[in-house]
């Protein structure tokens, strides 16, 4: 049985199946890349450009900081990093 790591968002894990995938987010399996992470409607994808902070893109799309760091599994931001800023 496959778990969700939050509610909100679920990372393919190598080797788990199509199938799994499918039967876990109830979404046909051609929309899930592995190692993606697949954010819901609550939440905007784009990528981190120079010189932006958690600080100045929260401050960009009024969320708060650790809202944005949260989102993002306090991971390290960097040029052309994918990450999620939760509406």
């Amino acid at each position: 049985m496959l778990e969700l790591e939050r509610p909100d968002f679920y990372r393919v894990k190598s080797g788990q199946t199509a199938e799994d995938v499918e039967n876990t987010l109830q979404i046909p399996a051609e929309e899930v890349f592995a190692g993606e992470i697949i954010a819901d409607a609550n939440y905007i994808v784009r990528f981190v450009k120079p010189f932006e902070s958690y600080s100045s893109i929260a401050a960009d799309y009024g969320v708060e900081e650790e809202a944005l760091k949260a989102a993002n599994f306090k991971r390290t931001l960097y040029p052309s990093r994918k990450i999620f800023i939760p509406m």
